[in-house]
């Protein structure tokens, strides 16, 4: 077993974008950029603001939504280094504020089967949306709807360290959570800025620059 683990965001980090966003931007009403902007700005949690952007979606098939999910690719690099992870038994989990019925189609149909995933939960029943949030924090600071710290803290102990891969607004808590950060986007200018895992921030563009860390890594 590797003396350290990796949680990792989902969304716009495994895939190439932002998988909720894209939906909303193609059958949502309008009206959720509003929402989107209120929950930058820190005046709605994302649990509010994804509930609520999804009362904007029309009803639709489960064809055209497994259509969509299929639509939405993935980092080319995420294969080799998931290679890397089960050749090293590295402890190695999703955390995501985006939904299990999305990223569970989209693994599945990249080959990644038995990936360990902690994310909102989405049922689709007669072209209606049923929002849950099963790992969610009374507690919570910024009203999130998946608490990813949560899931951090409960699974670390003293002899793992904590890696995180990440790259937006929802990994900005998570990333306090661990001993090294790789990120990109808006992750890594809160990292930045924050001076967040400041000797242990490693700047990333995809899972290759993640996979020769971990070829060349011998602990610190």
């Amino acid at each position: 077993m590797s003396k350290f683990r990796i949680f990792c965001d989902f969304d716009g980090t495994i895939t190439k974008e932002d998988t909720l966003n894209k939906f909303l931007r193609v059958y949502a009403d309008k009206k959720w950029l509003e929402l989107e902007e209120d929950w930058i700005n820190g005046k709605i949690g994302s649990r509010e603001c994804t509930s609520r952007q999804m009362e904007l979606i029309p009803s639709l098939s489960k064809e055209e939504i497994d259509k969509f999910i299929d639509s939405i690719d993935i980092d080319e690099n995420f294969k080799d280094f998931m290679d890397i992870v089960k050749a090293e038994n590295i402890d190695f989990c999703i955390v995501s504020d985006g939904f299990d019925y999305f990223i569970n189609r989209i693994l599945k149909k990249n080959g990644f089967d038995g990936i360990k995933v902690f994310s909102n939960h989405l049922e689709i029943k007669n072209g209606k949306y049923f929002c849950s949030f099963p790992y969610s924090n009374p507690k919570c600071k910024t009203g999130a709807g998946m608490c990813k710290c949560n899931i951090i803290k409960n699974k670390k102990n003293v002899t793992n360290a904590v890696f995180y891969v990440g790259d937006g607004i929802s990994d900005f808590c998570a990333s306090k959570c661990a001993d090294k950060v790789f990120a990109k986007g808006k992750l890594l200018e809160y990292c930045k800025k924050n001076n967040i895992a400041e000797k242990g921030l490693i700047r990333i563009s995809s899972f290759k620059d993640v996979s020769q860390f971990l070829q060349n890594y011998k602990g610190d």
